[in-house]
């Protein structure tokens, strides 16, 4: 499944954006980019210095994907990481989406690579 299908060919249009796609197993008929997204992410930052990166997904690919930003180049306070966790009450009372000494209601859910670093990869946070 690709999500906004029309929106990426609009966008693959313009003259100020590259845009590029990649599925992790291909099926039939798919003639674009197999792999992880972040086999993309080295020919992506060509000038970390111009360059700010937002990702969502899973916390295992955000990590990753994180890391390799940074190897790329791109400082942690111009990678910003969007966290979805299980609120309940949405405004830091009871703690279901505490995220090491954060509450992603109150507190983000985006929030700066470096912010996270230490916790990223632990369980029962």
């Amino acid at each position: 499944d690709l999500l906004y299908r029309k929106e990426l060919e609009r966008w693959r249009g313009r003259f100020d954006l590259e845009i590029r796609v990649t599925v992790d197993r291909a099926s039939r008929g798919w003639h674009g980019h197999v792999g992880v997204v972040t086999t993309l992410i080295h020919r992506a930052v060509t000038d970390p210095a111009k360059t700010a990166a937002m990702v969502c997904g899973p916390e295992v690919m955000m990590r990753f994907a994180a890391q390799e930003l940074h190897a790329a180049g791109l400082p942690t306070e111009r990678v910003f990481l969007s966290l979805e966790r299980n609120m309940h009450c949405g405004v830091g009372w009871c703690g279901h989406c505490q995220y090491g000494p954060a509450l992603v209601c109150r507190d983000g859910p985006v929030f700066r690579s470096d912010r996270l670093a230490g916790w990223f990869g632990k369980r029962e946070l």
